[in-house]
């Protein structure tokens, strides 16, 4: 097994600093290939980021980015539910967004477009269904960076827009 991360979104992602684990043969080789693009990433920044890992503040950061995305979650749900919004899928218990399936014949990318003017930032779907006529009915609705506070009202926002007709 061989596992890649990244302290890319959780900490900043201008870090450009990853980890592998895995086989110690298998490391070896990614080291080599990784040698043959980049000698290394800079050694203050390696140093940096062991240091905020030993002292334990990875952790706790971790740990509070998972009780904030799951309550945000919780909330945006609540709201979908609450204005008779479809989920869209299999409900999840992480990650960082929602797929919401909208009534038949929506164009999710006008109805983004219109929601902007609003201040509610929407992901029209059709660009990840890789159907040469995509489904326009899909949103995705990301809660990793809206404030608690916020996200019910932005639901509200996007309920009236396709009651208006979309």
């Amino acid at each position: 097994m061989i596992y890649v991360g990244s302290f890319s979104k959780s900490l900043f992602p201008g870090l450009r600093l990853g980890y592998l684990v895995g086989p110690a043969p298998f490391i070896k080789e990614a080291r080599a290939l990784r040698a043959t693009v980049l000698r290394h990433p800079p050694g203050h920044i390696q140093r940096t980021v062991s240091h905020y890992l030993s002292l334990g503040h990875y952790d706790a950061l971790i740990r509070r980015m998972s009780r904030a995305y799951h309550d945000r979650r919780q909330v945006l749900h609540s709201a979908l539910q609450d204005y008779g919004l479809t989920v869209a899928g299999q409900n999840t218990s992480g990650g960082s967004s929602i797929w919401v399936r909208t009534p038949d014949g929506t164009d999710t990318t006008a109805l983004a477009l219109a929601l902007r003017a609003d201040g509610v930032l929407v992901e029209p779907g059709a660009p990840f269904f890789a159907a040469k006529t995509p489904p326009s009915e899909y949103l995705r609705l990301a809660y990793s960076s809206i404030p608690e506070t916020r996200i019910r009202d932005g639901v509200a926002l996007i309920a009236a827009a396709l009651a208006r007709g979309g």
